[in-house]
């Protein structure tokens, strides 16, 4: 048996490493190309082609992300190594036995994160302001021209949310105030995207209030923490928002839509 050996620290452990076996021309991948998923079928293949997709987008989106950089670099070794791989178990999720070729060209479309017509809204509210903020935003963004994707966090896990930013252009987040600050769903889930790193994003802030209104800010504070372009000052509304705030809400969709497909 002979077996060979290739480092791929932090991906995404600092003692990761792809070991290939060549009797059987098989890459033990450890954490690269897994999801979890637990089923009954053993190779990928066997599965429903959408459900792998979401799943392997899903584990990459809220393990690999941060590493993106590496991952690109790590697709480039394999490729010169010359390794004749026909199967790639993971440590997690099914074994890869057919369509190798595709699995590799989805890492590296996420791995490279270039800007798409897709934009990811987010908000949580109290009663319902912020939301009629959001889906004015949802109206602009769409006559605009943009795929849209709404999320309330009442609803959505942040991982779902993860999932969704991976191939976005664009994130919107949105905020009630409450004793000062954000909703805590909303800093949960802006704090967990700053760690998982997503690049190349346009966004912007929003939030109605009742009393001191300090939401859209902060949003809008970390969103500038992730690196995310900005347009514009945070949007806010005072109550439940008159004519004039949605239509600043569509507006300002309307104006990251026409950004989006600048980038594009």
């Amino acid at each position: 048996m002979q077996l060979s050996f290739m480092e791929t620290r932090m991906l995404h452990w600092p003692d990761s490493m792809f070991s290939y076996l060549h009797e059987d021309k098989l890459l033990f991948s450890q954490d690269a190309f897994g999801m979890h998923l637990a089923t009954d079928e053993r190779f990928a293949d066997e599965i429903k082609r959408d459900v792998i997709e979401f799943e392997a987008a899903t584990y990459y989106a809220n393990i690999l992300l941060p590493y993106s950089p590496l991952i690109l670099k790590l697709l480039e070794k394999v490729a010169a190594s010359g390794l004749d791989i026909q199967t790639v178990a993971p440590d997690h999720g099914p074994v890869w036995r057919k369509d190798l070729p595709w699995i590799l060209g989805l890492y590296k479309i996420w791995a490279e994160q270039k800007p798409t017509n897709k934009a990811v809204v987010l908000f949580h509210t109290m009663w319902h302001s912020t939301e009629k903020m959001a889906r004015a935003i949802e109206e602009g963004l769409t006559a605009g021209g943009a795929q849209v994707k709404v999320m309330s966090m009442e609803s959505f896990h942040r991982s779902d949310v993860a999932y969704e930013v991976l191939n976005a252009g664009a994130l919107i987040a949105g905020s009630a105030t409450l004793n000062n600050n954000m909703l805590p769903a909303m800093a949960d889930v802006l704090t967990y995207l700053k760690g998982l790193r997503p690049v190349n994003l346009i966004g912007a802030a929003f939030g109605s209030y009742g009393w001191s209104g300090e939401a859209p800010k902060q949003v809008h504070d970390l969103l500038l923490e992730m690196k995310v372009d900005l347009i514009g000052d945070p949007l806010k509304a005072k109550y439940v928002p008159d004519r004039d705030t949605l239509q600043k809400c569509f507006d300002l969709g309307k104006a990251v839509a026409e950004r989006l497909g600048e980038a594009v």
